[in-house]
């Protein structure tokens, strides 16, 4: 760091320390404490003077009587509107909650983000030092902290590729929200590895030994468990502890791209792999940058062993995204490239929401998890959330081809827009008529912000959204389907997987009949009376049904 810049941090925290003179946090340290820890860990990222200084002054404005203004007039229009980004606006007539601030302030943090996504790493800093010091906080603002954090901080962190402050909030938010269940597994933990430490080093030596034969410059470890992930598969997912402890993580860094695939197949070589579960994000990265070749073996102990293979840099970027390019430079135009192409997103949403409700809904839903991967005819990768439909990959290619949209094929099989994307890397062409418009029913089934933004956009722009409190998104509807079936063994299980496929809700099932033919009584929930007559459709299709048609009474 320049002497000048050096000069600047030290009267950004002169000024703090004034200014938090007397103030003292919930554990009776000095306030002084906080903004310096923010420093501190920014500037183990390397992160610029301009960038420190925000962090040393970020809660000046809204903690003592020293103004944004003044501020900027002394360090600088960049801190300025860094710790201006970063203050959190004040309850009143037009916020009169807590949720309503937090809600107003997120947005304007966003905003000022599209401006100097330094503002949002400084946060997230915040964010950090604030939950590793929340034991002296009264349990019920303890867990609204790591219950806000856990919903927008993590996936913040995570769409912005810093996967290393992901993992440490997911952690903090886990011993916060459930102290007796973090405390049990982290101590069943233990024990398993313990218990396992011999087989897993087994496993670490052979790949360690193989890949240095033949790449000497590559590096192994062992990846530690994330907790608050497995309590999430357990529990959403019903998957069991020990079934998720069994899988032992590895991490493999080599030095070039080829040297990736290069030790794919050493470990092919040595470890048997499981057919289907090798995944390329070096060739098609996720969209939050990240890149890795990914791979599961089973090792001769019967051990399941899971690598992940990445470039030094590929590794880099995936722990501290778009901060990476402070502490390795050769990085700076993939991160940047990607958070722009983030960005341009964000500001869609900015300039297409009525309010700070609606903005806070859209870049939610857009933080979700992806999952799925899908072909465009000229072979441009696109990436969904898992449950996304064929509407929502039409938008996915561009917001006109999603509007004019008809229909899609999937790998040359023609289906209707509310089915779902398939998990299976097919191929999509989308459909198209310049006559054909966005429908109000679209709202009701599509699983994406970018498409649910843009239909609600088009449809505002031509008066044909229902104002706020009518039915938007359309209720639901119970109808009933009988489905006449020959009785033959699996026909079931046909029948609930294409209503699956087709996201409608099953409540209620009766079957009668005698012999061979049986009549399947289903009590369904739909968008529409288009939706029920796909549905009707898609049934009459599926092999042995001999008629489907809704229940008159």
């Amino acid at each position: 760091m320049l002497a000048e810049d050096s000069r600047k941090v030290y009267d950004a925290f002169l000024l703090a320390a004034e200014a938090h003179d007397g103030q003292l946090r919930a554990d009776k340290t000095p306030y002084i404490t906080h903004p310096l820890e923010v420093a501190r860990f920014l500037a183990l990222l390397h992160l610029d003077a301009d960038t420190i200084c925000a962090a040393l002054l970020h809660d000046v404005p809204e903690d003592t009587e020293h103004t944004v203004e003044e501020i900027s007039k002394r360090f600088g229009s960049a801190v300025g509107q860094m710790v201006d980004g970063v203050t959190k606006l004040k309850r009143d007539d037009n916020l009169p909650t807590k949720q309503a601030v937090a809600i107003a302030s997120y947005q304007k943090m966003m905003q000022a983000m599209t401006k100097d996504f330094r503002v949002v790493i400084v946060k997230l800093a915040d964010r950090l030092h604030n939950m590793q010091t929340l034991g002296n906080v009264p349990p019920d603002k303890r867990r609204r902290i790591a219950l806000e954090t856990s919903t927008t901080y993590v996936a913040l962190a995570r769409r912005l590729g810093m996967n290393k402050i992901r993992r440490d909030l997911q952690w903090l938010c886990f011993q916060n929200l459930y102290p007796w269940r973090s405390r049990i597994m982290k101590m069943a933990l233990e024990k398993y590895l313990e218990e396992n430490e011999g087989k897993h080093l087994q496993v670490y030596n052979s790949i360690s030994d193989a890949l240095r034969m033949e790449i000497p410059c590559s590096n192994v470890m062992i990846w530690p468990k994330n907790l608050f992930r497995v309590y999430e598969q357990s529990r959403r997912k019903k998957v069991d502890f020990s079934q998720q402890c069994d899988l032992l993580e590895i991490s493999v860094q080599v030095g070039e791209l080829s040297e990736c695939y290069q030790a794919l197949g050493i470990i092919h070589g040595v470890f048997k792999p499981r057919m289907g579960m090798v995944k390329d994000f070096i060739a098609a990265p996720r969209a939050y940058g990240f890149r890795a070749l990914q791979t599961t073996v089973t090792a001769p102990s019967g051990q399941l062993v899971r690598f992940q293979i990445q470039t030094r840099e590929m590794f880099q970027i995936a722990q501290y995204g778009l901060a990476a390019q402070w502490s390795q430079p050769e990085t700076r135009a993939y991160t940047q490239a990607v958070f722009d192409q983030w960005l341009e997103q964000v500001e869609a949403f900015d300039s297409q929401a009525q309010n700070p409700d609606e903005f806070y809904a859209d870049m939610q839903a857009d933080m979700f998890q992806t999952e799925i991967y899908a072909y465009t005819p000229e072979g441009d990768v696109k990436e969904l959330p898992r449950g996304a439909t064929l509407l929502d990959f039409a938008y996915a290619v561009h917001t006109e081809v999603g509007h004019h949209c008809t229909g899609a094929k999937v790998d040359g099989r023609e289906l209707p827009l509310r089915s779902r994307v398939p998990n299976t890397m097919a191929t999509i062409e989308i459909l198209t008529n310049k006559a054909h418009k966005p429908q109000l029913s679209w709202l009701n089934f599509v699983k994406t912000s970018r498409a649910y933004a843009s239909i609600r956009t088009w449809l505002r722009q031509h008066d044909a959204m229902p104002e706020r409190g009518d039915n938007v998104d359309g209720q639901k509807m119970s109808v009933g389907v009988v489905v006449e079936v020959r009785d033959i063994k699996g026909m079931l299980r046909q029948i609930t997987k294409c209503l699956d496929g087709l996201d409608v809700n099953i409540v209620d099932l009766k079957i009668s009949g005698e012999g061979r033919i049986k009549l399947d009584t289903f009590t369904l929930q739909v968008d529409d009376q288009g939706h029920l007559q796909e549905v009707i459709r898609q049934l009459k299709r599926i092999p042995n049904v001999l008629n489907a048609s809704k229940l008159t009474k």
